[in-house]
């Protein structure tokens, strides 16, 4: 089925990823979701044998996401990027480190339901700006988050989707209360 919207972008900050479990922090709102991007990188290695392609291995490498949005607030900005916010200024240094995060949103599908994806670890780059004079026609200048994401070390896993339309998926009402496979106690809790 054919997605046509994006709304309820979402994020967690990645507090523990080991061999024991996961957390995550609170998760918070970004608002004014216009596009997400999600590119995984597939390394493949191929052996020739008897004058023919014997056999094919691929790899999982980096995911590449971009995320677009309307406007991107300071103080979440300084969340995501690993930067200072004080006294309503966000402070950038060449020092800074952008936190482990996990990203979630969902999309409307063909049909009136929704996709429901979360990405469990990323880290966000530093953002590029775009600044231009006014002029007779109005140019939207929108901010874009560029991040690489990657499996867990808990688990390997990278991705979490859920279609609302489907008889096995009942999380959709608590898709953002909880990130997906976080473990409490060492048990593992979400979808």
């Amino acid at each position: 089925m054919s997605q046509y919207g994006l709304k309820d972008i979402h994020f967690a900050l990645l507090e523990t990823d080991d061999k024991s479990g996961v957390s995550y922090g609170a998760i918070e709102e970004i608002l004014g979701a216009i596009n997400a991007k999600i590119n995984p990188n597939v390394n493949t290695q191929e052996l020739y044998a008897d004058d023919q392609l014997w056999e094919s291995i691929s790899a999982l490498g980096k995911i590449e996401v971009e995320i677009e949005t309307a406007d991107l607030p300071l103080k979440t900005r300084a969340k995501v990027l690993g930067n200072k916010y004080e006294n309503g200024v966000l402070i950038e240094t060449k020092d800074d480190v952008p936190p482990y995060l996990a990203l979630g949103f969902k999309s409307l599908r063909k049909g009136g339901k929704y996709r429901y994806v979360w990405l469990l670890k990323g880290v966000a780059q530093p953002m590029g700006e775009d600044f231009t004079t006014k002029k007779d026609n109005v140019e939207h200048k929108t901010p874009v988050i560029r991040f690489t994401f990657m499996p867990r070390t808990f688990d390997g896993e990278w991705k979490r989707t859920a279609d609302e339309d489907s008889v096995e998926f009942t999380g959709a009402d608590t898709w953002f209360e909880k990130v997906p496979g976080e473990t409490v106690g060492g048990e593992e809790g979400g979808y």
